[in-house]
């Protein structure tokens, strides 16, 4: 019995985990976004899945025993070895691809799920489960095929599984910490050998029913020398299917599956196929919204252009478009998070869509009169980007946003908000600066967080100045070769690593000039209705890629000013389109109201006084609960652009 358990137990013990670990991060998720009225609906799709996969073992038995013995049963053994061989290894390298973006991708699902209903919940759990079941059932069965105790095979299963599932909850509230990187490659390695394993018992019994040739031309019999029955020659039959005689069809399909698969696996990772393997890419087909599920409907097939970033290209469908509402979907096919950008005349950002993860697509509607543009992926968030020229052609955009007098209304409305914020930024940084040119460092540190926050609460507007926000904003790392470092971050990096004043204020004076010019330029910003909807999106895009990491104020962890800076500015931008969101989408309404008072209630738990706490004090489970609030609340912003484009 124990070697058929043991191959048993290490099927269930690594599909297992796999299982639980998908599990724990949808509930993780739902817990943390405040939706735990959508847990049961999971723990159904999980049942369904269940069932399902043990439906699928009492099928493969009952079929195996109708056949009985003979021909029609060797070819029935063999099909489902070959199927289980297939299976295995489409799902061991499915998983080395997307070990990485996993959680990534679940939870973009099931944030998509949330907007259509509860089936879609449990759809989401069903089939990012059902995958292992279905391997696990189809790979025990062909393991077993041959094996003299019937309930060796599924008390093996059973056996990892418990573990499996023990270990998934372990790990998922952090009792118990293993390198699951190891774990699944040395499982891996040993289910490569497992199937190679399986594959020659398929050779042999396509053999049996001589389908294949060779059934009687040995390779070696080493059975009179070596006892079959022997512990170590039992051991290597029942796991990996090495007997003590074997055909030399079988012997080169054991060894070249082997010998092909092991070095495939190891490889280095390159970029994701353009094929995805796995049902998380049926569900993301099946649960995008539609008008018919409730959601803001999609823009005409017409509209859209698609874009497929890569580490190292961009390609996008079409270099010529026509004036109007356009809708960029964006697939990221590459290893590093990237962004998107449409930029206009002098590198004025038109729209953008940021932290976009590998595997994940992300859409981006923006309003083109005719003229010249660029876009420009930005894989590692980092320099000027892949770009290509965008041309439009065509008078004023038909449709377009300007033409509605209630949107027009909006624009107008946040355009008074921007020249309010610009001034409030140039009297504070003001103040910041004389503290600087008076060399007291104290008072320059603590003005730092509030004179940055006008700026970060229009911060998709201020950076639509391709030249002036790298001088204003840019971190260390995020530069080009040969671009000097200016603006706030250097200031930071000065103020706090204990720089002589002096040498400060030199930057500190060129900030308030830059500040300045700023503030002149955004007099002549004429945001539409859609830009501003947009720049509502990117404010959370930045809080999701830059201030939930830390990485923002990285030398003076002042982190949760400028995420609250970008959630008020994210606010303060809708507000100005409530009406039109009242009038068309007052559902949407509601529920951005629901989402930004979650997000208030999480950056609440962190004030100090008239601040915040310092970011490096948060532990990751406040880090997870402040990132989910932001996470939900994007959820139904996203919806925004749409409903402003398609009424």
């Amino acid at each position: 019995m124990g070697t058929v358990f043991f191959a048993s137990f290490l099927i269930g013990l690594r599909d297992g985990l796999e299982a639980a670990l998908v599990v724990s991060i949808l509930v993780a998720f739902l817990v943390q976004a405040g939706r735990r009225d959508r847990l049961p609906h999971v723990w159904a799709g999980v049942a369904v899945a269940i069932l399902l996969s043990a439906g699928l073992g009492v099928l493969l038995t009952t079929v195996a025993g109708w056949l009985g013995s003979g021909v029609r049963m060797e070819l029935f053994e063999a099909v489902t070895s070959l199927a289980a061989v297939v299976l295995v290894t489409a799902m061991i390298f499915w998983m080395r691809r997307t070990a990485r973006t996993l959680k990534g991708e679940l939870t973009d699902r099931l944030a998509t799920a949330l907007s259509v209903g509860g089936w879609a919940v449990a759809a989401t759990a069903f089939f990012a489960v059902v995958r292992e079941g279905v391997e696990m059932v189809l790979l025990v069965f062909a393991a077993a095929e041959g094996a003299s105790e019937s309930a060796a095979p599924l008390a093996g299963m059973l056996s990892g599984v418990a573990v499996a599932v023990g270990l998934g909850w372990l790990i998922s509230t952090a009792t118990a910490r293993i390198n699951l990187g190891r774990f699944f490659t040395w499982t891996a390695v040993l289910l490569i050998l497992v199937a190679a394993g399986i594959l020659k018992y398929a050779v042999h019994g396509l053999q049996s029913a001589a389908v294949l040739p060779g059934g009687t031309t040995l390779a070696f019999d080493v059975s009179a020398g070596v006892d079959p029955t022997s512990w170590y020659a039992t051991l290597l039959a029942g796991t990996v299917n090495v007997t003590t005689r074997a055909t030399v069809l079988e012997v080169l399909a054991w060894a070249g599956f082997a010998a092909v698969m092991l070095l495939l696996y190891f490889r280095p990772v390159a970029a994701p196929a353009k094929v995805r393997v796995g049902a998380v890419a049926v569900v993301a087909v099946v649960l995008t919204p539609s008008s018919s599920c409730g959601g803001p409907a999609a823009a005409p097939a017409t509209d859209r252009i698609t874009v497929t970033a890569t580490d190292t290209t961009c390609t996008v469908s079409t270099e010529h478009t026509t004036a109007g509402g356009r809708e960029f979907t964006v697939t990221n096919k590459g290893s590093k998070l990237t962004e998107f950008y449409v930029y206009g005349a002098g590198d004025r950002i038109i729209g953008e869509v940021e932290n976009i993860a590998p595997g994940v697509t992300r859409t981006l509607h923006v309003e083109l009169a005719a003229g010249s543009y660029t876009t420009s992926c930005r894989p590692g968030m980092t320099g000027t980007g892949l770009r290509g020229p965008l041309t439009v052609t065509g008078g004023a955009p038909s449709g377009a946003t300007s033409a509605d007098p209630a949107l027009a209304t909006a624009a107008a409305a946040y355009h008074r908000y921007l020249l309010a914020q610009g001034d409030l930024m140039t009297a504070q940084t003001a103040g910041f600066v004389a503290a600087v040119k008076a060399g007291d460092r104290g008072r320059a540190q603590a003005l730092y967080a509030a004179a940055r926050t006008p700026y970060e609460r229009i911060e998709p507007v201020a950076e639509s100045f391709g030249d002036l926000d790298p001088r204003i904003d840019a971190r260390d790392g995020d530069l080009d070769p040969g671009q000097p470092w200016t603006g706030w971050h250097r200031i930071e990096q000065q103020l706090w690593n204990g720089t002589p004043m002096t040498e400060v204020t030199p930057v500190a004076v060129q900030l308030e000039s830059d500040v300045t010019e700023l503030r002149h330029r955004l007099d002549g910003v004429e945001a539409t209705a859609l830009e501003v909807a947009n720049g509502a999106k990117s404010l959370l895009d930045e809080v999701a890629a830059k201030k939930v990491t830390g990485e923002e104020d990285r030398y003076s962890h002042t982190d949760l000013w400028d995420f609250a800076a970008n959630v008020d500015g994210c606010r303060a931008a809708l507000d100005t389109l409530r009406p039109v969101l009242d009038a068309r989408r007052p559902d949407l309404g509601a529920a951005l109201d629901q989402r930004f008072a979650a997000v208030a209630a999480e950056l609440g738990k962190h004030r100090h006084g008239d601040g915040f706490a310092s970011y490096d004090t948060l532990t990751r489970e406040q880090v997870q609960l402040l990132a989910a609030a932001v996470n939900a609340l994007a959820e139904q912003v996203s919806a925004v652009p749409v409903v402003i484009t398609h009424p």
